[in-house]
């Protein structure tokens, strides 16, 4: 009992030295800090006293808290913490094929410089912000070859960042003062339908579940289609040339299949092309654990390749496997050359471009406005998909 006192009484000492010396230490390099003293209520101003509860209303109790302090005022912190993420994403090489599409698509709108640029700016964040959210829940390390957003920031701070690109897209259109409702409420659907689309994505990766060919058409529709939705709704809800209902369907089918093209061709270029190795790794969708359409149709085909994919991307959840050894990702390959895979996956790319041009010609024929910028675009996608590589 004794010896426990006698340790008790030497930890308390030493305690006490130590805060001591603690004081000592901050005192000296905060020499004006108030840190360290007795908090005292002061007496209330004057212009405090008429902002006490229950002597003033809500708003003037807020007009005065954000008010007349010069001190405050200087200590406020502002937005570069933010917003740098969302500069660094906004960095990168792109190749701004959102901006173009807004711009070839105002020949059936024409939109003012103006409200173009802030449709261009307002797709453009809500994409990126997209990107970051992707990046950090593929796990994915590079992005347009450069480091991904969270892989600088953190994730907690990409994430924080993301959600202000998106709250702030919001806000821009706000800013127009738009008497119709129509704009705000397209970019709001279109955003849900975004979310709603990844959300299947996210699950079908987290179960380790293959869908169906029409479960990911379907998904694919509420991603990139809805972000080509977004364009097209938020330009004609803007524009004074209003098209009718069967001009609005038209829109429909040409945004519903250039989705489906570029998120395929995307899926086919990831697992086939060199330039994608380039920015964004050896066959990335494979460290993912991503079930894209190649894989999807692999699957389908033959049930002997499936269990031995799935298989692998079951056992990449193992902690110790950062990403999938190189060889095991040309096993994989080989197994979906083999079920006649990228072959299917290249034939339905051909056959989606020539529908994509089709419904460009019936959308140019019933507006009387024929559109070369976008057909180009259409044109140079398809030509950069060369045909399956033999392994």
């Amino acid at each position: 009992m004794a010896i426990f006192s006698s340790e008790t009484r030497l930890f308390r000492r030493r305690t006490a030295t130590a805060k001591v010396q603690c004081s000592m230490t901050i005192s000296k390099a905060y020499p004006h800090s108030e840190a360290l003293s007795p908090i005292k209520p002061s007496p209330l101003r004057d212009s405090e006293e008429k902002t006490a509860v229950g002597d003033s209303s809500p708003n003037e109790f807020l007009r005065s808290s954000s008010s007349s302090n010069p001190e405050n005022n200087e200590s406020r912190l502002d937005d570069s913490a933010v917003s740098a993420p969302c500069d660094y994403i906004r960095s990168l090489a792109s190749k701004n094929v959102r901006g173009k599409v807004i711009q070839a698509c105002n020949v059936w709108f024409n939109l003012s410089e103006h409200l173009t640029t802030v449709i261009i700016e307002i797709v453009s964040d809500l994409h990126n912000a997209s990107l970051i959210l992707d990046d950090i829940q593929d796990d994915s390390l590079l992005r347009r070859g450069s480091p991904a957003t969270h892989c600088i920031f953190g994730n907690a701070q990409a994430i924080n960042s993301a959600t202000f690109m998106i709250m702030n897209t919001c806000l821009k259109l706000q800013n127009l003062q738009l008497s119709d409702p129509a704009p705000m409420e397209a970019l709001l659907k279109g955003s849900i339908e975004l979310f709603v689309g990844q959300s299947w994505d996210l699950k079908w990766k987290f179960h380790i579940h293959c869908p169906s060919v029409e479960e990911y058409m379907a998904m694919v529709d509420g991603k990139t289609g809805a972000m080509l939705k977004v364009i097209i709704y938020l330009m004609h809800s803007m524009s004074d040339q209003r098209h009718n209902n069967s001009v609005i369907a038209l829109f429909d089918r040409l945004v519903v299949l250039l989705g489906r093209f570029y998120q395929l061709r995307d899926d086919y270029q990831n697992l086939q092309d060199d330039t994608y190795t380039e920015h964004k790794g050896f066959c990335e969708d494979l460290d993912e654990g991503k079930l894209s359409y190649p894989i999807i149709v692999c699957c389908d085909f033959d049930h002997v390749a499936r269990d031995i994919i799935l298989g692998i991307f079951r056992e990449k959840r193992n902690p110790a496997m950062s990403a999938l050894p190189r060889n095991t990702k040309i096993y994989i390959l080989g197994l979906i050359e083999l079920s006649g895979a990228f072959q299917a996956t290249w034939e339905l790319l051909q056959s989606l471009n020539k529908e994509t041009c089709m419904a460009l010609s019936a959308l140019e024929e019933a507006t009387g406005k024929s559109n070369p910028a976008l057909r180009q675009m259409v044109k140079m996608l398809i030509t950069t998909v060369q045909p399956p590589k033999a392994r």
